[in-house]
């Protein structure tokens, strides 16, 4: 909550006075909302995300989570879609992350082609599925579009380097030429990961790697009926470890395709 917060505003350009004196607060109010000594109610979260012009789904959420964490410490709300605005707050504010998926490119990887094509149909309908890349070519547009640098490593099985055969060739090439591109960018890489799979499940580590506004460390985990997150340092540690072995036996995905 607090790093989205700090978010909308430096994305509007925003100095806490500026926005203190726009919803009659002082300074010292918004910087305590955003460091987290403090707790907005709904009513100026909207009227926040009102006046920075924030888009309509993101501040729905905004504001169901500040009435969410009014009630209790406890947040009742649903999963899916918390998960989902959390990990995007995380893509747009954390210095640091390493993913794995053992069935798919990661959605920052990937072209449209692959994602209609590739992908299952959503649960709500086949209609939903364009609805899924725009939300998907924003999330991209906001981590590539970054100025700072953040350090990304994809984990990507073999096998959804092989599914790429399906694909036209054009799309097919369009796709790889898609990883080589990012591989390519300071801070990044691409490595494919070889059977047999140490992880049946997908996961992502976040670090704040030193990026002012962003939230602690933790690990989003998701399987095929549940995602959770997990902040306890020692098992945060775990999946370090795990990760790292999975790096040292996977290949560079310029290596992979020379190969």
């Amino acid at each position: 909550m607090t790093a989205e917060l700090m978010a909308i505003r430096d994305e509007r350009g925003w100095s806490r006075s500026r926005l203190g004196a726009a919803i009659n607060k002082h300074a010292n109010t918004i910087r305590g909302w955003e460091i987290g000594d403090r707790l907005p109610d709904k009513a100026n979260v909207a009227l926040i995300c009102r006046i920075l012009q924030v888009d309509a789904a993101r501040a729905a959420f905004l504001e169901h989570v500040t009435e969410e964490l009014n009630r209790g410490p406890e947040l009742i709300s649903d999963l899916g879609k918390r998960s989902l605005f959390i990990v995007e707050s995380a893509e747009r504010r954390y210095g640091e992350f390493i993913t794995w998926d053992p069935v798919y490119l990661h959605g920052l990887a990937q072209e449209e082609a692959y994602h209609m094509n590739r992908l299952d149909e959503p649960l709500e309908g086949a209609a939903f599925k364009i609805k899924h890349w725009r939300r998907k070519e924003r999330r991209q547009a906001d981590f590539f579009g970054r100025t700072d640098g953040p350090s990304m490593t994809l984990l990507v099985p073999e096998d959804a380097m092989t599914d790429l055969a399906y694909l036209s060739e054009s799309d097919r090439q369009a796709q790889i030429d898609r990883l080589l591109a990012i591989d390519a960018r300071p801070q990044c890489g691409v490595h494919v990961v070889s059977r047999p799979y140490r992880s049946t499940h997908a996961f992502s580590i976040f670090r704040p790697g030193g990026r002012p506004g962003a939230g602690p460390a933790f690990v989003y985990v998701e399987s095929l009926d549940q995602a959770r997150h997990i902040v306890e340092a020692e098992k945060i540690a775990l999946y370090d470890r795990f990760s790292s072995v999975m790096l040292d036996d996977a290949s560079r995905i310029g290596r992979f395709l020379d190969g």
